[in-house]
């Protein structure tokens, strides 16, 4: 188990900052591939997907803070987090049996915009405060 002051030390060091930024381009990777594959005619019941929209774009746009340490690049990310859910909900257009759904774009900017937001929380009062202590690793 890892302790609390290992878990702050990892937090700040360089190389971790840059694994956790190759972590998150490997989950757009899967996210990408999970949203563009055909998968059937296996359609979900109602609009439960809206959820599983706004919690997949939620949390890649709240683990972004794993590497961005300011709040200025946490933004610039949520928004590059909306714009990379919306062309993906374009590109399902040109794949066999999904399609384009404007309800999906917004259940992908929502958890976006709450990922962000939660993101941020986390940089300001969490992050930040321990940088001191650890030193500023900012890439």
């Amino acid at each position: 188990m890892v302790s609390g002051l290992a878990m702050a030390r990892l937090l700040f060091d360089r190389r971790a900052i840059r694994l956790f930024a190759v972590l998150w381009v490997a989950a757009w990777v899967g996210v990408a591939a999970i949203l563009l594959l055909p998968l059937g005619a296996v359609a979900p019941p109602g609009r439960s997907d809206l959820l599983a929209h706004f919690l997949t774009f939620g949390a890649m746009a709240f683990g972004t803070v794993a590497f961005a340490r300011r709040p200025g690049q946490l933004a610039w990310l949520a928004l590059a987090t909306i714009a990379g859910a919306t062309a993906l909900e374009f590109g399902q257009r040109l794949v066999p049996y999904r399609s384009f759904d404007t309800l999906d774009i917004a259940a992908n900017s929502a958890g976006a915009l709450a990922g962000f937001a939660a993101a941020l929380i986390v940089l300001c009062y969490v992050i930040r405060p321990a940088a001191p202590r650890y030193g500023d690793a900012t890439p």
